[in-house]
C-alpha cells in the first residue's frame, strides 16, 4: 500500500492563500491532487490541511482531506496523518508542486521500494541562475547521501542539487518524525529534511529537470507557461 499525502495551508508567508489560487483555471491544490490520481503506484490520496477552506474545496472535488492541528511545517502535517494510516510507503507531495509528473512519482516510488530505502528526496541539477535564489533549496550530496541543506551555498560544485517538493518514506520512518531532533527544522523554516539527516539515510533521487514550484505570486505565470 502506497499513500500520497499532500500538505497544504492558506497561511504561506510568501504567498498567502496559494493552495486555492488557480493555475490554468484549476486550483493549485486540486491540480496537485490530479497528478497523484494519475500515478499507477499510488493507492490512496489525502490532503492534509489546517484550513476549512481547503477542506471544502478538496472534498467538493471528490478527494479525501483530513484536518490537522496547526503545525510548524508541512512534514509535521504529513507525519500526523501518516501515523494513523495502515500503509507501507508514504509519498509526501507538496501542494505547491504542479509541475511534478505522475511518471516521476511512480519511478521514485519504484526506486524506493526496490532498494528498501527509508527516506528518499527528489533532487535536480541546479542552474547557475538559481544558485543565489533563496526559494530554491539546495541539497549537498556526498557518497550518495543528502548530508546538508542550504538556501545560498558557500561554494558551487557538482555535489549541489536543487530540492523538489517530493519525498518518499517507509511508514515507520515518517510515523516517527515527531521523535526526531527537530532543532534544525525549527531554526531553518522550510528545510524539513534536516529532521531525517543523521537519523536515517536520506537518499537523493534525480529528476530529469527542475519542477518549478509555486512559492510566490510571480511563479504562477512561470508555471502556467511550462504546463501549456
Amino acid at each position: 500500500m502506497n499513500s500520497c499525502i499532500i500538505p497544504a495551508r492558506m497561511s504561506s508567508s510568501r504567498f498567502p492563500g496559494k493552495p486555492l489560487k488557480k493555475i490554468l483555471g484549476r486550483e493549485l491544490v486540486l491540480r496537485v491532487c490530479d497528478i497523484a490520481a494519475h500515478c499507477s503506484l499510488v493507492d490512496e490520496i489525502y490532503v492534509a490541511t489546517e484550513d476549512l477552506e481547503i477542506f471544502d474545496a478538496v472534498t467538493d472535488a471528490g478527494y479525501k482531506c483530513l484536518v490537522t492541528e496547526k503545525f510548524d511545517s508541512c512534514t509535521h502535517r504529513v507525519a500526523d496523518i501518516a501515523k494513523k494510516l495502515k500503509t507501507d510507503y508514504v509519498i509526501n507531495l507538496q501542494g505547491d508542486e504542479p509541475c511534478v509528473t505522475p511518471k516521476m512519482i511512480d519511478r521514485m516510488i519504484e526506486f524506493t521500494i526496490l532498494n528498501h530505502h527509508k527516506c528518499v528526496q527528489a533532487v535536480y541539477d541546479v542552474e547557475f541562475d538559481d544558485v543565489d535564489n533563496v526559494d530554491v533549496v539546495k541539497a549537498v550530496i556526498n557518497n550518495g547521501h543528502v548530508i546538508n541543506l542550504t538556501r545560498v551555498p558557500e561554494v558551487m560544485c557538482d555535489n549541489l542539487k536543487g530540492i523538489a517538493g517530493l519525498y518518499v518514506y517507509d511508514h515507520e520512518t515518517i510515523s516517527n518524525y515527531f521523535s526526531y531532533d527537530l532543532g534544525l527544522v525549527e531554526a531553518w523554516k522550510g528545510l524539513d529534511t534536516f529532521a531525517f539527516i543523521g537519523k536515517v539515510p536520506v537518499i537523493p533521487y534525480s529528476l530529469p529537470y527542475r519542477t518549478h514550484g509555486v512559492d510566490r505570486p510571480s511563479d504562477i505565470a512561470i508555471v502556467e507557461s511550462k504546463l501549456l
